[in-house]
């Protein structure tokens, strides 16, 4: 995160002068996580202190940066202020906006997240920075140099591809499908795969999936790939999901693991009948570009 550290003061605030961020991205906690929050606070108080910044609106007000939580748990004990550290230089809203998700994500980890709430966290802060990227011109050195190290920042602990992943699932995955990713019933390489498709199709998919069709990888790859040239219904999904390659009596073939490793992983959903359709539908692309 950016070093905010000189223009920043701690204060004790009065709850009522604290104001939740603006589209704040986070859901708060459950009954349950808040009751043990509160048991927490009557016990030893709130060990860290929140952070705000001036509300850039309304006078006299702080806009809560980290610590939502924390402050509703407060209320409901009936407390009338609390420890924060006061950000008085951090008026970019983008700024304000990446200390946020980052301190948030520092503080509860991606993994404690639903397959849609990664997304939007990850889109979110993708799309800050690309704002930040557009700015950087405009820096001095010194703050060019903060804002390079800011880049190489990644609170996720997880790799370009994954963060394509979920920006990809954010930006185009219908709200039908991120339920059932959410719901564990969806993998998330097979979401990624739906989220190439139209979204009528998408609503076809997922109509298809709550009669108790699962969709694999490699089955979403496909369906995928025939919404290129026809529009997805039930019949063609009964087709895909129906499809067995013919075995010839008179000869067997086999394919080498260095093969089938390279192309399908091996952490995979894909099952026997996955990998002997693609190499099917395959082979038939392969020998029709000849005729």
């Amino acid at each position: 995160m950016a070093d905010y550290t000189e223009a920043s003061v701690y204060a004790r605030i009065e709850i009522n002068r604290l104001i939740d961020f603006k589209d704040h991205i986070f859901a708060k906690y459950d009954e349950s996580k808040m009751k043990s929050m509160m048991e927490s606070i009557e016990d030893y108080g709130v060990r860290e202190p929140i952070l705000v910044r001036p509300h850039n609106e309304f006078e006299g007000m702080f806009e809560i940066i980290a610590g939502h939580n924390r402050v509703d748990a407060c209320k409901r004990l009936g407390k009338t202020d609390i420890h924060t550290i006061v950000y008085h230089d951090l008026k970019d809203d983008s700024d304000a906006e990446l200390m946020l998700i980052e301190t948030n994500i520092k503080q509860r980890n991606l993994s404690d997240f639903k397959i849609s709430e990664k997304a939007r966290i990850v889109a979110r802060r993708h799309e800050l920075m690309k704002t930040q990227e557009k700015r950087k011109a405009q820096l001095s050195e010194i703050d060019q140099a903060k804002f390079s190290e800011l880049e190489k920042e990644n609170p996720f602990s997880i790799g370009t591809r994954q963060i394509f992943y979920y920006v990809q699932i954010h930006e185009n995955l219908t709200a039908g499908l991120k339920s059932l990713c959410d719901a564990g019933k969806l993998s998330l390489k097979a979401a990624v795969e739906l989220s190439y498709i139209a979204d009528n199709d998408q609503d076809v998919v997922r109509s298809f999936m709550l009669e108790g069709n699962k969709i694999s990888q490699q089955k979403a790859n496909i369906i995928r790939k025939k919404a290129e040239s026809a529009q997805i219904t039930k019949d063609v999904l009964n087709e895909i999901f129906s499809s067995k390659v013919k075995k010839k009596t008179e000869k067997t073939y086999k394919i080498s693991s260095e093969i089938i490793e390279k192309y399908f992983e091996k952490d995979g959903d894909e099952d026997e009948d996955d990998i002997q359709l693609t190499i099917a539908m395959a082979l038939e692309h392969y020998f029709s570009k000849d005729s």
